[in-house]
């Protein structure tokens, strides 16, 4: 019984091998497709062989697209930056004009004197202008419109109380305009030093009125930057959430990636369709 299994073995084995051996001769020999394979084999090759060139353009392309999100993202948060400052400012305003508003009323109603309240009033008139002139981010005038004809980031339109600006925002491909009003020309020079505003109880409350006016426009424009502000948010956290997708895009793609060289693939396919010499299956 041994011996005729040990035969059936030594039968089969000797079919393979032939089997093989046909194949390989009338793969490898006498014809181009042969030549050409016998020198990938047996050739050494004067260059590195590469894995899978497509798979590595494409995982590329992925992490570049996921950089070009990234940053946009980062731009868009800039822009939320600079709504952000803006509409602190535009609080900080809101909050003199309410107390200069006080004095002015004060005056009014004859329970402080011209004098006494002149010095109060001036002092809040004063922060207000350092609020308008100071107020900037990474170098950009936010609330004073005259500086920004000399920067080259900006582009205005209108001019006098009318003049508004926009700062363009690069966000991937695409981009959009962030929009800024100028404070310069309506409140700067709206207020005097007390001398004219508060030189009676009419002038008070005629100032009264006027800073009561003021005082609603801030509001509304420091709602607007805030909202505005709230929704570049969600821009700048769906590029980076995207970025995120891109790059785990990219890990998926090199990892299904097959780290043999094509012609270690071409030699697999060869031995798959001849079989192999041993029985793996036991």
């Amino acid at each position: 019984m041994a011996d005729r299994n040990l035969q059936s073995f030594i039968v089969d084995y000797s079919l393979q091998l032939l089997q093989q051996d046909m194949l390989t001769n009338s793969l490898f020999m006498g014809s181009a497709t042969g030549k050409t394979l016998r020198d990938l084999v047996l050739k050494e090759a004067s260059v590195p062989l590469r894995t899978d060139p497509t798979a590595k353009a494409l995982s590329g392309t992925l992490r570049a697209d996921a950089g070009m999100l990234r940053q946009a993202s980062k731009n868009v948060a800039e822009a939320q930056s600079i709504m952000d400052t803006g509409a602190s400012a535009m609080n900080s305003i809101k909050d003199i004009l309410a107390d200069m508003k006080d004095i002015a009323d004060e005056v009014a109603a004859g329970t402080m004197t011209t004098a006494n309240a002149k010095p109060l009033y001036k002092s809040l008139r004063d922060e207000m202008r350092g609020i308008i002139s100071s107020t900037s981010y990474n170098g950009i005038s936010l609330l004073d419109g005259t500086n920004w004809g000399t920067d080259s980031r900006m582009t205005t339109s209108g001019s006098g109380t009318t003049l508004s600006g926009s700062l363009r925002i690069q966000s991937g491909s695409d981009g959009f305009d962030l929009a800024l009003l100028d404070m310069k020309s309506d409140l700067y020079n709206a207020y005097d030093d007390g001398t004219a505003d508060l030189a009676n109880a009419a002038a008070a409350a005629a100032t009264a009125t006027r800073l009561s006016t003021d005082s609603t426009t801030v509001t509304t424009i420091a709602d607007l930057y805030a909202g505005r502000s709230s929704s570049i948010a969600g821009h700048s956290a769906a590029l980076a959430k995207q970025a995120d997708i891109m790059d785990a895009a990219a890990i998926v793609r090199e990892k299904g990636n097959d780290g043999r060289t094509t012609e270690e693939l071409l030699l697999d396919l060869i031995l798959r369709a001849s079989g192999t010499l041993v029985d793996e299956n036991g």
